[in-house]
């Protein structure tokens, strides 16, 4: 390789000329492709960081979506647990009332027990003292 005293100027092999001398050119040129290959590469890792990202996002889609249907989930859990409450709530006070009302009736029944007794006790009596009567 020949160089020319300006210092700025220099000659190839096949006696071109350059600006920068062959050394520094062709690091150049490697420090090109490298750079290119860099990019490549950074370009490769976006579009896999995208690809994952995605993913991620579909994941947290379908976590979000599970997570509501649990919520509701414990919530008809939570509202069928207190209308079973509600329900024995209302059984425990209809079987008092019927208890009462049964109550209620048997008193009824003895009080007209009691009074069909005395009614058949008086007729017997009449009937008695109709027929001594005569």
């Amino acid at each position: 390789m020949a160089t020319d005293d300006t210092g700025g100027i220099y000659f190839d092999d096949d006696f071109r000329i350059r600006i920068f001398d062959v050394e520094r050119l062709e690091a150049s040129k490697g420090l090109q492709e490298n750079s290119f290959k860099f990019l490549d590469k950074v370009g490769q890792l976006q579009d896999t960081v995208k690809q994952y990202m995605a993913l991620i996002d579909q994941q947290a889609e379908k976590i979000e979506a599970e997570k509501l249907k649990a919520i509701g989930l414990r919530n008809r859990a939570a509202a069928m647990e207190e209308e079973s409450r509600r329900k024995r709530a209302d059984m425990r006070l209809s079987l008092s009332e019927k208890q009462e009302e049964l109550e209620r009736l048997q008193v009824e029944e003895m009080s007209l027990m009691k009074l069909k007794q005395e009614q058949e006790l008086m007729m017997a009596k009449l009937s008695d003292s109709g027929v001594g009567g005569e």
